[in-house]
């Protein structure tokens, strides 16, 4: 019970005090006061009553200025017009107080530029993480199909029980059963599937976001994604940025790219 009273206390306490200070400098400026019948105490008790009332719900603020105009002018003795023109700027001045109030007790409400920083950060390495995710499942169901085939052990010098020696041996450094390997592509051949459409500055979280077929990539500075070309899966290294262009590692091999 005292936890919801005290709270309606100390507002009730609060508005009768902003009131009574307004009512109170309306009546100086419009110099009310000169007339006999004013009183200090008659002028607190006004703004305590008005503040009680106006706390009641839907009907209670109508109630407060019926009651408030009759208690200014029972307090100051002025003409109608002059205390009407006193309460109605008073309640306005006290309405505008209340939203400063407010305003102030909310705190800073506008966006800042550091938590908006951090959130694209946070997303686009949410992405990148996806994109690895996405390439290892792509590239799993190949592996199961096409598993590396055992390796064949090379033939033995050492002759079958019962079998001649053999005296053509081979060289020591031909290679038997070799397996032939197609040679990497260059990196010129690589470098026409990368297209940089734009980069982010920011010191060493700078960031590239590049193209490769119908796929957009962002890596930042210093990381390796895993981008798809017509040549399957290549490692791509965002390793330094310039006024107009980039540098990548591609497949181990850097290359200058543009900035469209």
């Amino acid at each position: 019970m005292s936890g919801t009273l005290l709270p309606r206390f100390i507002e009730f306490a609060l508005q009768t005090a902003i009131l009574l200070g307004l009512l109170w400098g309306m009546i100086k400026i419009q110099k009310l006061d000169q007339h006999t019948a004013y009183r200090f105490l008659w002028l607190l008790g006004s703004a305590a009553l008005a503040t009680g009332l106006d706390m009641i719900p839907y009907a209670g603020h109508y109630l407060a200025v019926s009651a408030l105009l009759l208690c200014i002018k029972k307090t100051t003795g002025a003409p109608y017009v002059d205390v009407l023109f006193t309460v109605a700027i008073s309640y306005a001045l006290m309405f505008g107080v209340n939203l400063f109030i407010l305003g102030s007790l909310m705190g800073d409400l506008r966006p800042s530029a550091r938590n908006s920083e951090e959130f694209e950060i946070v997303t686009q390495q949410q992405e990148i993480k996806k994109g690895h995710q996405t390439a290892i499942k792509t590239n799993l169901p190949a592996q199961k199909a096409n598993p590396p085939a055992p390796s064949v052990p090379t033939n033995s010098t050492k002759p079958a029980k019962g079998a001649a020696p053999r005296t053509n041996l081979p060289a020591p450094s031909a290679a038997t059963n070799s397996v032939s390997k197609s040679p990497a592509k260059p990196v010129e051949a690589l470098v026409k599937y990368f297209v940089v459409k734009g980069v982010t500055r920011n010191a060493a979280k700078s960031a590239v976001t590049i193209q490769s077929g119908a796929k957009i990539y962002t890596v930042f500075l210093g990381e390796t994604d895993l981008m798809q070309t017509p040549d399957g899966p290549i490692p791509v290294r965002f390793k330094d940025l310039g006024d107009d262009w980039v540098v990548l590692e591609i497949n181990g091999e850097q290359a200058l790219l543009p900035i469209h």
